[in-house]
């Protein structure tokens, strides 16, 4: 199977709007092609200004940047980064990496806020940046981004969907599949780091929460389990029972997981993590959390003995956050998108009703705390 497969999230829509955006890239933005006298790797010194490109809107997609984050903290200590991103909450996720010294949020439309957009690309073209990051293998708007920013080193994938006018370009690879993953991949590769990739480590997910709060988190969930009159219990899950289309279950197929799941940890108290529209899918069952804000979120989320959720961006800011997640997937493609880090879970939930997915996830914990972390893969 191939690496695009692997990673294919397609709609119509979604192909359109990729079509477009590689005929801008191909077409209207300035031509650079790699300079005869440039090395052939990124060099490790000379680097000082960095631009990242990640034009995805989701969180959980946004959030797969923060490996690549602390990857240029190791390579690149002295340098200082900059990224252009469609998230509206990534200058919430990146606030506390002392390297990011401005996060630029793209207009969510073109058509909408030209003026603005023509001014953000303006502002690509001034700066004077050294390396300039395509972080992904499908987005040509990344592509875009990159070309427009004029780097003297400019990196990315090159592949069916997405080539051309990089000063450093490799190959969709074979020995890696984790989006987490590949922007570091692509780095290390394009500064000509040796040794079998297949074997390299990789930073984790990181929120960077400070001291205060995880401890706001911690007294939060302390109060939310006062306010529930729930028993002192030896630990606490977390269920967010939401995701965006075919990922999401119903209220029902909730009620009997969460049924399966107490009776295999009657000591432990659950909460409900609301939504981001306000509402409880479960019928206001358990005590719950909400909060718009996604590092006070991120506390809480922090203090969780175990989270659990259908695949979606909180399961990524669980992981982010430092929280044991377990993420179950019935649809979306497990190599690329599964949940990412070694105190981990991603659950197969293909051909499993309610209990048996309730099941696997208690196995699947119990399985890694009998496996010592050094052991555990990343």
């Amino acid at each position: 199977m191939t690496q695009e497969i692997r990673h294919s999230n397609d709609s119509p829509a979604k192909s359109l709007r990729r079509c477009i955006a590689r005929w801008f890239s191909r077409h209207l933005s300035p031509r650079s092609t790699a300079a005869a006298d440039l090395p052939q790797h990124v060099p490790a010194r000379g680097i000082h200004r960095i631009l990242i490109c990640r034009a995805a809107k989701t969180l959980g997609e946004t959030l797969l940047l923060s490996p690549l984050l602390q990857e240029i903290e190791a390579r690149f200590p002295g340098a200082e980064v900059d990224i252009v991103s469609g998230c509206g909450a990534a200058p919430q996720l990146f606030a506390r990496h002392a390297q990011v010294r401005r996060v630029t949020v793209l207009p969510r439309s073109v058509v909408k806020a030209p003026l603005r957009y023509r001014r953000m690309l303006r502002e690509l073209r001034a700066a004077k940046y050294d390396l300039a990051i395509d972080p992904y293998l499908l987005s040509n708007s990344d592509r875009l981004l990159v070309r427009t920013s004029r780097a003297r080193y400019r990196i990315g994938f090159d592949g069916p969907k997405k080539s051309g006018h990089l000063t450093h370009a490799l190959a969709e690879p074979r020995e890696q599949e984790h989006a987490a993953k590949l922007p570091v991949y692509l780095l290390r590769k394009t500064m000509g780091v040796t040794g079998d990739a297949a074997t390299w480590s990789y930073p984790e997910l990181d929120l960077r929460l400070c001291a205060a709060e995880r401890e706001r988190g911690r007294e939060t969930l302390r109060a939310i389990i006062a306010a529930g009159a729930l028993v002192q219990p030896r630990g606490t899950i977390g269920v967010y029972a939401f995701a965006t289309g075919v990922k999401n279950y119903p209220r029902e197929w909730w009620q009997d997981f969460l049924a399966a799941l107490a009776a295999r940890h009657p000591d432990h108290a659950i909460i409900e993590i609301v939504p981001g529209f306000g509402r409880s899918l479960l019928g206001d069952a358990y005590p719950a959390y909400f909060s718009s804000d996604l590092r006070r979120l991120g506390g809480v989320l922090a203090n969780l003995s175990l989270y659990v959720s259908a695949d979606c961006g909180i399961m990524h800011l669980a992981a982010a956050s430092g929280a044991p997640t377990a993420g179950i997937f019935s649809v979306t493609d497990i190599p690329g998108w599964g949940v990412y880090g070694a105190r981990n879970h991603t659950i197969d939930a293909r051909g499993l009703d309610a209990a048996q997915t309730a099941a696997a996830v208690v196995a699947a914990v119990a399985a890694s705390q009998s496996t010592p972390a050094n052991a555990r893969p990343q």
